[in-house]
């Protein structure tokens, strides 16, 4: 019994030391194969993923950032900056950086308490919006206290950063705003039409104007740096720098001395006045009145603001030069005796009886003087600007020899200067009609066309090429803004007697210097020769009334008119001026401009 008790332990003991060494055997195959498995992620990250762990660590330490380009600035014709860049401190937003955008925000406010709320909550929604590598900056100008407050407190900031950088402002502020326009905030639409990478660290772009047509010269192309971070964000240096390229400097046509002083003489009546070099082109004053301030828009207009601007009724935010559309009245006159002469429908010595109003088909159409003018021909009919001359006239010509004729000076068609948008007025004809409201044309719309009422309309630039055209004798020159750019004459127009055109503009020079023109009165003392003609375009039909001011709603009453150029013999400039609802003449104001420029600025320049 004891040697099988003996036994028994033995076998125990030696199933024991087997169980253990079998034991010990799979320990060290399991650390083996962990050896090997760590060895060979070892050497996929060191051989095989390595470009790719490298980019992922460069990248916790240095970062690409994009240089915003500076901004061209804008000249006036004498070098006068009207649009420039102003250094000042904001803060920059990398999205991908900031942890918490809501506390961040939050946290801001209560930092710089001067920032709106309205403000940040449009920030906030634009912020949201984008990109989430979109970089934005906050649409305000902190000021050096506010800038030194941020700084101290940054490190509570992780994402944004405290930046120096060139805001665009306009110096003269309403002055010129409407040709110049205005940069400002690039929303989520004109951002996914962009080029990403053009517009890389920019977050302003042109809206209108001058800013919106020639901003492919303006931007410039943004540069890049890179920058070595530490964990919390702090830049510790920059590595490499690819500097940004700035706009363009362009310089305009302009003259801003000149269009201050129109802007002075209208004091925001509601108006337009086109300044235009007939030889070049080149427009030398833009004038819509009133206007608005276009630094309110750079940085995004508060709700307040573009709410008081939307309810003025001046209607600031108009362009009346581009686009508002006015009934020529009678500065049609001179086209419409031109295109009789030459087409011989009358000579210029032919003579008609003006009682004072035309009888056609049951209705009388009125001379703007009740007892009529007595015997008139083409020069008196434009010098004291006779109605019944041109009624008669146009009954004669029919509306489609007056559409032929007034379409080679560009009634009817935008003039295609360097600015978007531009309306093109209407030069009625038969075929507009019937096209446009599916209706005959009748005689009774071709007599009051001829004084530039019924559905012509025109624009005070096109007005002002057209004067432009009569200055130059039928060269039709392309107007511009662009000093750069070269003249470029079009085409002329076609006279086959070129002694029409002394005998119009001779009339037109005696409207302003005869004692019968209806500018003469403007005119006494007058230190050179102008050529002009004066008009008034009916807001709404009397029916046979009495036209008394004071009893009409301000907005329905009249507009003035006046286009005219001089010198007469050699002409230095080409003015159209449209005055809204007001009992101030056009023409005073028009040669008030034409002293100014040709007796001061000329002299200066």
């Amino acid at each position: 019994m004891k040697n099988k008790h003996r036994y028994q332990t033995e076998g125990e003991i030696y199933f024991q030391k087997r169980l253990f060494r079998n034991r010990i055997y799979f320990a060290l195959a399991f650390c083996i194969l962990l050896l090997l498995l760590l060895l060979g992620r070892m050497t996929f990250l060191q051989w095989v993923g390595y470009n790719h762990y490298q980019s992922m660590a460069e990248g916790n330490r240095i970062s690409v950032e994009a240089l915003p380009p500076v901004r061209g600035r804008i000249y006036d014709r004498n070098h006068v900056i009207i649009a420039d860049n102003q250094p000042i401190f904001t803060l920059k937003f990398s999205k991908d950086k900031i942890e918490n955008l809501n506390k961040s925000f939050i946290d801001l406010h209560l930092l710089i308490p001067n920032l709106s709320k309205e403000k940040l909550s449009k920030f906030y929604e634009r912020l949201n919006a984008s990109s989430r590598y979109r970089q934005l900056y906050l649409p305000y100008t902190l000021s050096e206290s506010e800038a030194a407050r941020f700084a101290s407190n940054s490190y509570q900031f992780p994402g944004i950063t405290l930046v120096a950088k060139l805001k665009r402002t306009y110096p003269f502020n309403e002055s010129a705003a409407h040709v110049l326009g205005y940069v400002g905030k690039i929303n989520q639409n004109e951002y996914e039409q962009l080029n990403a990478s053009e517009y890389a660290g920019t977050d302003v772009i042109g809206k209108l104007g001058i800013e919106k047509y020639y901003e492919h010269l303006l931007h410039g192309v943004p540069g890049i740096q890179q920058i070595e971070s530490n964990a919390r964000g702090r830049i510790i240096r920059k590595l490499e720098t690819i500097p940004a390229k700035p706009g363009k400097d362009i310089q305009l046509t302009l003259d801003i001395h000149l269009q201050r002083f129109i802007e002075t003489l209208l004091k925001n009546k509601k108006a337009a006045v086109v300044v235009i070099e007939p030889n070049t082109g080149e427009i030398l004053a833009f004038v819509s009145s009133p206007a608005y301030d276009p630094n309110l828009f750079v940085d995004g207009i508060s709700q307040k603001n573009y709410q008081a601007l939307l309810s003025n009724p001046q209607r600031p935010l108009v362009n009346r030069v581009l686009n508002g559309q006015y009934p020529p009245g009678s500065t049609i006159k001179p086209f419409i005796a031109l295109a009789a002469i030459e087409n011989q429908i009358i000579s210029p010595t032919t003579t008609i009886e003006d009682p004072g109003f035309l009888e056609y088909q049951d209705h009388r159409y009125r001379d703007w003087k009740r007892r009529g003018h007595g015997t008139v021909d083409m020069h008196k009919a434009i010098v004291e600007s006779c109605d019944t001359y041109f009624y008669k006239l146009s009954l004669d010509m029919g509306i489609d020899l007056i559409h032929k004729s007034l379409t080679p000076f560009g009634f009817g068609q935008i003039t295609q200067i360097d600015l978007h948008n531009e309306s093109t007025g209407i030069l009625p004809s038969r075929s507009w009609k019937r096209q446009v409201k599916n209706d005959d044309w009748y005689n009774g719309e071709t007599i009051i066309t001829s004084i530039g009422q019924g559905f012509f309309l025109t624009t005070p630039l096109q007005l002002a090429k057209a004067t432009s055209i009569l200055a130059n004798r039928g060269e039709i020159i392309q107007p511009r803004l662009l000093k750069d750019t070269p003249t470029t004459m079009i085409k002329k127009i076609g006279i086959e007697n070129i002694n029409n055109w002394d005998k119009v503009i001779q009339a037109m020079e005696d409207t302003v210097h005869n004692i019968h023109g209806t500018a003469h009165a403007y005119a006494r003392g007058l230190p050179f020769k102008m050529a002009g003609k004066t008009g008034t375009a009916q807001v709404f039909s009397l029916n046979e009334g009495e036209y008394n001011e004071s009893e009409i709603t301000k907005n329905l009453r009249d507009h003035s008119l006046f286009i005219g150029f001089a010198p007469v013999d050699q002409p230095k400039i080409a003015i159209s001026v449209i005055i809204e609802n007001s009992s101030t003449k056009a023409a005073p104001i028009a040669i008030d401009i034409a002293k100014y420029y040709l007796k001061e600025l000329s002299n200066e320049n």
